[in-house]
Order: structure tokens, then sequence, then C-alpha cells
């Protein structure tokens, strides 16, 4: 009979302890906010996703592009994968029966003379770069785009320049379009064709980010807008005559911010020809989806090659992902490892790559040593690279904002525009 006792009382006082454990663990138990399901898979660089954030396959990609017109590819000047993904659906479109012409942002019209002679064998691919002027009219590193020229020579397809020369859309910055000559006019769009209110919203948020033009300016503003719209006409107008001289499908390669949403180019298609079927590809890179910026997308995320040392990318869910460490680098030498993720820097979040540009900035002009928060597995620790310091390269055109040697501009991340340079050198990118 103790015995019994005993056992009961046993099992009463582990009872008891169960429920008090289980209320202790409830009470530290967090309720979860989930994210809503945008996406429904965790993409790998270069994946394609529907605008219901579902897989795409490069089958399914190119079978969207068969009955348009045409086909807008949004990237990021500097983003390697997006320039990896165009080259690969320029070759996939090539081998079908609706291949397509190809027109770049990247070369001005006055420059077309290179690329029909290039089209007819009369220039070569080695020396495309230096008859094209590449590095000065451009800037952007060639290599990214010689793909697509070969791509190009391999299947035939015609190439042309779309945009206006940089000269003019510089003068009409500092002097306004009054200033330009008769010669310079003939290289406008015929029409130009403003923005639509949701793009002037757009507009306005990058023209009041970038300090240097004045808020407060408005011949300035007006000039930003022209030289915007001019760029968008001049491209869609190119791209229709095109069209109309091949009677080929026209796949436009051009910066995410002339494509996102409609807004640019495709705008401008519409109202020069009028039905015409349209599709656009935009980069994702990670976090928010924004599924009306484009018909369809590709994972891109931004990464950066830091002259530290250090292959950086922006992960989406907060923080800088470090994908490679040179060996002997400053990354290196301050502790940096593959794998490490970098949460903050000179007391600002690293959400964003540019993030990185306003905490460098910011180090830079107070003198203080770059000190990055990160975070590697359940551990987080700081690492010094020290002060920052040095030159822009050449391909890279210096801003009022830029004189850090780890913190240069990038292209726009979604939700966090910036122009790298002032508006008469670059067109606005996305």
């Amino acid at each position: 009979m103790k015995c019994n006792i005993h056992i009961s009382i046993l099992r009463k006082a582990a009872v008891l302890s169960f429920l008090m454990l289980t209320l202790t663990l409830g009470a530290c138990v967090k309720n979860l906010v989930h994210p809503s399901l945008d996406v429904t898979f965790l993409p790998q660089k270069g994946d394609f996703v529907s605008k219901s954030g579902e897989r795409l396959s490069f089958a399914e990609i190119i079978e969207m592009a068969r009955d348009k017109d045409y086909i807008l590819l949004g990237e990021g000047h500097k983003n390697i994968c997006d320039h990896k993904v165009q080259q690969r659906v320029l070759a996939g479109l090539a081998t079908t029966d609706y291949a397509p012409s190809v027109g770049l942002e990247m070369v001005a019209v006055d420059m077309q003379p290179v690329l029909d002679d290039f089209g007819k064998g009369q220039v070569e691919i080695d020396a495309l770069e230096e008859e094209l002027q590449w590095s000065t009219k451009w800037g952007y590193s060639y290599s990214l785009f010689a793909g697509l020229f070969e791509i190009a020579n391999r299947n035939s397809l015609p190439v042309a320049g779309l945009n206006v020369p940089t000269h003019v859309t510089k003068k009409i910055t500092k002097e306004g379009i009054d200033a330009l000559t008769e010669e310079e006019r003939a290289l406008l769009p015929t029409e130009i064709v403003p923005p639509s209110s949701a793009q002037t919203a757009f507009l306005d948020m990058i023209y009041s980010q970038h300090t240097s033009l004045g808020d407060d300016n408005a011949t300035q503003r007006e000039r930003f807008f022209l030289v915007q719209s001019i760029w968008d006409s001049k491209m869609a107008e190119e791209a229709v005559r095109m069209r109309k001289k091949y009677d080929w499908p026209v796949l436009i390669i051009a910066g995410g911010g002339h494509v996102e949403n409609g807004w640019g180019i495709a705008h401008r298609i519409k109202q020069f020809d009028p039905g015409a079927k349209i599709l656009t590809l935009m980069p994702w890179r990670g976090g928010e989806f924004d599924n009306e910026s484009g018909d369809a997308f590709f994972y891109c995320p931004e990464t950066y090659e830091s002259r530290m040392g250090a292959s950086l990318t922006a992960t989406g869910m907060g923080g800088l992902l470090v994908e490679s460490v040179k060996r002997g680098s400053r990354a290196a030498k301050a502790g940096l490892r593959p794998g490490d993720v970098l949460l903050e820097a000179a007391g600002i979040q690293l959400d964003y790559l540019f993030s990185l540009h306003m905490a460098g900035s910011k180090a830079f002009k107070s003198g203080e040593d770059f000190v990055y928060v990160v975070r590697r597995g359940g551990e987080t620790f700081t690492a010094n690279v020290g002060k920052l310091g040095g030159t822009q390269p050449k391909d890279h055109p210096k801003t009022d904002a830029e004189s850090t040697e780890d913190a240069e501009p990038v292209e726009e991340e979604k939700g966090k525009p910036h122009m790298k340079t002032t508006p008469e050198d670059k067109p606005v990118e996305g």
C-alpha cells in the first residue's frame, strides 16, 4: 500500500512539473507573423519567376515571347547575373522561328553606321569595342556586353543603337533644349512623350534623392524630366523603326528603370505602335516581390565586388552575404570569411547594397574606421577594415557623393532608387 501511495505522489509531481514546463515554454514562444507567400520556391541565380510567384522554365519564357512584337529586358548595368540571363534569352530566341532584332540602350544612334558595318561583316567583333568608342560613350565594362554581339553575329541578327548621344543630353541639362543646333535636334525623337503620372512620381523620388541637383531648382527639375522623356521616347521610336524595317520582333535591352512597370519605353511604344504586343522581363533582387513591375522575372540578387577583396550579395532578408574573400585582402585580414553576413556598418543597417554606399560615405567623411557588425552562425562580432580612401574606377563616373574606396553607388535596388551619375551622363537604371 505504501508503495502505491508513493508512485501516485510521483506521478502527480511529474504531471505538475510537465504543466509548469509547458507554461514556461509557452511564455517564451513568440507568435510568428508569417510573410505573404509571394514566391513559392527558393530561387537560384538565373531562375525565372512568374507574376504569381511560381517557377518558370526557360522554355516557358521563350514560349511567352512567341507572339510578342517587343520583348523588353531590364538590367542592372553592372550585374553579371543580369548579363548572363539576357544572353541566354537572346541565344534561345535566336534559334526559334521568331528570332528578334536587337536594340541596345548602350549604343547611341550616331554609332549606327558602325553596327551596320558589323552586320555586314566589315567590322570584326574584336574591333567593335574600339569602333563604338565604348569606354567613353557608355563606360560600363564592354566584357559584360560582348556576348550579345557574339550571339547576334553568330545568328545574323540585326543590331541597332537606340539612345540619344550623351553630348546632346548633357547640353540639354546644362543649357536647355533651345541651345541645341539643328544637327543635334535631328538626333532627338520625333515626338517627346511626357511621363505618365505614375512615372512622374517615381522620377520625383529619384530627383529628390539626388541632392546635387537641388530640390528647389525648378528649371533643373524640368530639364531632368525632359531628358528622361527623351531617352525613353527615342528608344521606343528606334525600336518601332526596327520592327517596321525588318518585320521581326525586337528584343530591347535597357536599364531596369526604363522597363519596370511599363512606365518608360513600353509606355512610348504603345503610343508609336498602337496594338503592339509587349513582354517585359525584369530582374528580381530578392526580398519584396513586386509582381506589377514586369510580366515575368529572373532572380539575380545584387552582387558587388568590393575593392577590399570581398564579393557581397544582397540577401533580400537583411544583411549582405559574403560570397567570397580574396586571400591577403583587407577583408580577409579584418576577419571576414565566406558565409558571413554583414549586418551593419557605421551605424547603418546593410539591408541593400546602396546601404553600403551610405555607410562608407559616412565613415569617410567622419574620418573614422570602417567597422562591420558581422553575423557568423549564431555569433555576432565586429570586423574593422580600417579607414577608407581611394578613387573611383575609370568606368565609374564620380559624383559629389562618391569619394570612398568601398562605398561607390550600385545599381538601384527595388525601393531604393539612386542615380549613380548626374542625369546627363546616364539614364536612370533599375
